[in-house]
């Protein structure tokens, strides 16, 4: 039978959420009026018949869940809740009318439930909701606020994803730069400037120093160039080697950190992680230690991970937050201060959701300054070597002109 949540008003003029099954939409509302309450809003929720697709030309739809799905269906979830929708219920729905890809761990989850393990507990047990998604729905079934801590759950997922987005964004255009400068300086050492060469040649004419220099370079290119490839693939394979060990990918994450301009946009995104987290999970009732446990493994640079274990184990023994924190965590300073000042006055969540904001914005400055200042200097690289191709090859041309005459 289909359920309706519905939004009404009592004869005292309180205003009731809850769901209610019927046959129809009109039943539903003179089931409501006969049990003395005013229908404000009545949405149908569930179908008689099982709605969902089973079939998509679209491949993308048959991919294993994804962190975006469950940011989408999260906040459904919490929706489906506050009108007074069941968990089960909220689950079903959402299996039914979720992408087919992501469709197996909603039905997995409910099969859990069903067999009587906590929401906590169904979720651990899948991998793509993480520690801190975990946390806050382990809190929120102990308080009975579960549709509030789901749409923070998801609020954070967002927050987090717009994050690297910019991140990503901002190394974006660089990145691609460098790749177009090198294909370039590649494809004119080994096709235009050889073709140069010969025309050269073919005049016979002593050639500008400018144009020697390109062409020994070209030549050189030519014969090494093999090499070169290897070397550069060497160095490539071994930076990512590295970082796949702890103590190294360590030492690579501190010293990232020190990096002019590109630190400070790391540093930033790390306080600005580490603010909304834990400022989350302190509001929403976790204990400061777990909820360290839990930023710890949130934190994808291991030097600031490090550093944040460091300090759960120093609470752990009756040390304040501030304290270990001080000693070159990388996180900004003013953070650092604010800490201290919420410890004292015991309004450390709030601090830190401020915090938050703050940091955010200059996070928003910084990549635009990074984006600002690499994007000229890779238009200046990248004309210098088309100019200087060109005038090596112009240079020669007008020499050659100029002595021709006999």
């Amino acid at each position: 039978m289909p359920v309706f949540s519905y939004t009404a008003r009592d004869r005292s003029g309180q205003q009731r959420n809850d769901s209610i099954e019927s046959p129809s939409r009109e039943a539903a509302i003179a089931n409501l009026r006969g049990q003395g309450l005013l229908p404000l809003r009545i949405t149908e929720v569930k179908n008689k018949t099982d709605g969902s697709a089973s079939f998509s030309w679209n491949p993308l739809d048959y991919r294993s869940i994804r962190p975006d799905d469950i940011e989408h269906e999260f906040h459904q979830m919490a929706v489906m809740l506050r009108s007074g929708i069941s968990l089960m219920d909220a689950l079903n729905m959402t299996a039914r009318h979720c992408r087919i890809g992501a469709r197996p761990t909603w039905q997995d989850l409910t099969k859990r439930i069903q067999q009587g393990s906590s929401f906590t507990e169904a979720l651990s047990e899948h991998k793509i909701f993480t520690n801190f998604t975990i946390q806050l729905v382990r809190v929120g079934e102990q308080t009975g606020h579960l549709n509030t801590v789901m749409d923070q759950a998801a609020e954070e997922m967002k927050a987090n994803r717009k994050l690297k987005k910019q991140i990503m964004t901002a190394l974006r255009y660089p990145a691609f730069t460098l790749l177009f400068a090198i294909g370039l300086v590649v494809f004119m050492l080994t096709s235009i400037i050889p073709e140069i060469k010969k025309l050269l040649q073919i005049m016979g004419k002593p050639m500008p120093p400018i144009t020697q220099a390109l062409i020994d370079i070209s030549d050189w290119f030519l014969a090494n160039g093999i090499y070169v490839g290897v070397l550069i693939g060497g160095i490539l394979f071994s930076f990512i080697a590295l970082y796949q060990v702890p103590r190294s990918r360590w030492w690579i994450d501190r010293i990232s950190l020190k990096l002019p301009v590109l630190g400070y946009v790391l540093r930033l995104s790390g306080t600005v992680l580490f603010a909304r987290a834990m400022g989350l999970l302190l509001r929403s009732g976790v204990v400061i230690v777990e909820a360290l446990e839990t930023m710890e493994k949130l934190h994808g640079n291991h030097y600031m991970a490090s550093k944040v274990r460091m300090a759960r184990n120093r609470v752990m023994q009756g040390s304040s937050l501030t304290e270990p924190l001080q000693a070159d965590t990388g996180y900004m300073p003013l953070m650092l201060q604010m800490i201290r000042v919420g410890e004292s006055s015991g309004t450390l969540d709030d601090i830190l959701i401020e915090m938050t904001d703050y940091h955010d914005e200059l996070l928003q400055q910084a990549i635009a300054k990074l984006t600002g200042m690499i994007a000229p200097l890779m238009t200046v690289f990248v004309g210098g070597i088309v100019g200087f191709v060109y005038a090596a090859f112009l240079v020669a041309m007008f020499s050659a002109a100029g002595g021709s005459p006999s």
